[in-house]
């Protein structure tokens, strides 16, 4: 498919009215948000959006951007500017870093997923309390000063450091201070859970972008928590309605609601120590809705959430199987220690493998992969008739395609937790190859993009590439498919809490670790590696890792190899 490609439009500093909207929204005399080449206002109501040719000779002449920060001599200075009297009490610095929060850190968030969570409920939000706005403008100070020191995620040498990227990042933290002094004042003299949620996301957002992806992870545990009793209480009075939206949308915004349960699914994937109760009381809230999901689905939106339900519900079932097969008994100590470092076992992540498997795990395997292949059979239809349309937009054609890929890639997921053979995995070199194609095609289209990102992609709470990307270099053992995965993962976006720059260094040491035994470029069972341990110290960018292979030890059983990797 041909790409297509957007671009920003610059947000007019005047008041006078623009005559530059799409024709849908003036046909329907409504105001256009002018994004290019569908604006956010027709792609939410599922409209045909487009501009006339006379639109562009409309616009104002497109203006020089200003500099993000002044010529000043620190940090201090920025603080004694003037109030704007846009917001109360802020400063001209802070609505510049607002308007870059906006203008730069969000955009082409519309090109995958619908982001009005952060280009509408967030920013509404600064206007009303002061913490949001702190959080915003802070969130934009280190997302400039991440950009200017490394647009693509590796670490410059000292002398090629840009200056400026350390004052936008002393701002980012002096004015975070502020928002959490703000939040914890806002959240004691308010009785509802609303704020608490917002805070705890802008906290993620934040702490993921400075690397601290296992704090960043806690809040969210937090978050979960707050939701789930909020909604435990509601649930009720609302229980006629699906829980993918929330029980009281005038009190918790559903975008809120969503955000949390796609954190759900991102804990889970990284690290998840949660109890095996709570994750079988998750994993049968949404049964009843997914047991009348239809043979074929009217939308891209309702395929879309009725994955959503599926994923959560296979993840946690994945987690319910880590204590009843035995994984951790892979694992061992690491024999160097880490001071500091948080250790990440094969039996708290998705990535789990199985040593010994019971009934009981067996047929929940069979029952949620019959629910992932009824999925694909309604999902089918919807996907041919995306990829034969020429007029659907790029956000259509990449969540369709997104989709796809992780439900195949949720698929093997599932198939292997009742494997005690890395061979059986060869069984799915189908799905494999299918993975690795349709991954190209997005990061075509992404790469496609003006202003594509690393760091941007730290607000994508939704799964992305890097997972399924992951599942292939640990599973699939291809030598051709894997480097394909790191050829891709090389040129992708930080997804939430996965850095695909680490995922690239832990695929090259277990396929390192792995083709010390080929033979006739096959990977016999007796050399395959299982990834059994993480040891990271945040936010350094060095980890050490630990895998085992089943035979070769000293007594001809388990044997591990341990490596600091570095990206």
């Amino acid at each position: 498919m041909q790409a297509k490609k957007e671009k920003l439009v610059q947000r007019r500093a005047s008041t006078r009215r623009s005559r530059a909207g799409c024709s849908t929204c003036k046909r329907r005399r409504v105001k256009c948000d002018e994004s290019h080449p569908h604006c956010i206002r027709c792609l939410k109501a599922n409209l045909h959006c487009s501009y006339s040719d006379t639109s562009s000779s409309t616009k104002c002449p497109e203006k020089k951007s200003k500099p993000i920060l002044p010529k000043l001599d620190g940090v201090a200075q920025l603080l004694s500017l003037q109030p704007t009297g846009i917001l109360p009490n802020e400063t001209e610095i802070e609505n510049r870093y607002l308007r870059y929060f906006h203008q730069e850190t969000t955009s082409g968030f519309q090109s995958a997923w619908d982001w009005t969570l952060w280009n509408r409920l967030v920013l509404q939000g600064c206007h009303r309390e002061a913490f949001v706005r702190y959080a915003v403008v802070a969130i934009g100070a280190l997302h400039k000063s991440l950009r200017a020191s490394s647009s693509t995620g590796q670490e410059l040498p000292a002398d090629m450091a840009d200056p400026m990227a350390k004052l936008h990042r002393e701002f980012a933290y002096l004015t975070y201070g502020k928002a959490l002094k703000k939040m914890q004042v806002a959240i004691d003299t308010n009785s509802g859970p609303r704020l608490a949620l917002i805070a705890c996301l802008l906290v993620v957002c934040f702490e993921s972008h400075t690397g601290n992806r296992y704090k960043a992870m806690l809040h969210a545990s937090y978050g979960l928590q707050i939701l789930q009793h909020w909604t435990s209480q509601n649930r009720l009075q609302y229980d006629n309605k699906p829980s993918v939206v929330s029980p009281s949308p005038l009190d918790v915004e559903d975008e809120i609601v969503e955000a949390f349960r796609n954190l759900d699914i991102q804990i889970i994937t990284v690290s998840d120590r949660r109890t095996l109760e709570t994750h079988e009381g998750l994993m049968g809230q949404d049964s009843s809705i997914i047991g009348s999901m239809p043979h074929g689905f009217s939308s891209l939106d309702q395929a879309r959430s009725y994955w959503n339900l599926i994923m959560r519900r296979t993840c946690h079932f994945i987690a319910t199987t880590w204590r009843r097969t035995d994984s951790s008994s892979l694992a061992r100590e690491f024999s160097t220690k880490v001071p500091g470092g948080v250790v990440v076992t094969v039996g708290d992540t998705i990535h789990t493998t199985s040593v010994k498997v019971g009934e009981r795990v067996r047929v929940g395997q069979r029952r949620y992969s019959v629910e992932i292949s009824r999925w694909l059979e309604a999902f089918e239809p919807t996907l041919l008739r995306i990829r034969r349309n020429d007029n659907i937009t790029l956000r259509e054609y990449v969540i369709a395609t997104m989709l796809q890929i992780q439900a195949l890639s949720a698929k093997i997921h599932l198939a292997g937790v009742v494997f005690t053979q890395e061979i059986l995995y060869d069984a799915y070199l189908p799905e494999f190859k299918e993975i690795i194609r349709l991954s190209q095609d997005v990061a075509r289209v992404r790469h496609s993009i003006p202003n594509h990102d690393f760091w941007a992609g730290s607000f994508l709470l939704d799964l992305g590439l890097i997972v399924p990307l992951f599942l292939v270099l640990l599973r699939c053992r291809d030598s051709v498919l894997r480097r394909h995965a790191i050829d891709i993962l090389n040129t992708w976006h930080v997804e939430c809490w996965w850095d695909p720059l680490l995922i690239v260094a832990i695929g090259r040491f277990i396929i390192e670790v792995e083709e010390e035994g080929m033979v006739d470029r096959f990977i016999p069972e007796s050399s395959r590696a299982i990834l059994t341990a993480k040891c990271h110290r945040p936010p350094q960018r060095v980890s050490l890792i630990q895998c085992v292979q089943r035979t070769g030890g000293p007594d001809g059983g388990l044997k591990w190899t341990e490596k600091f990797i570095e990206w």
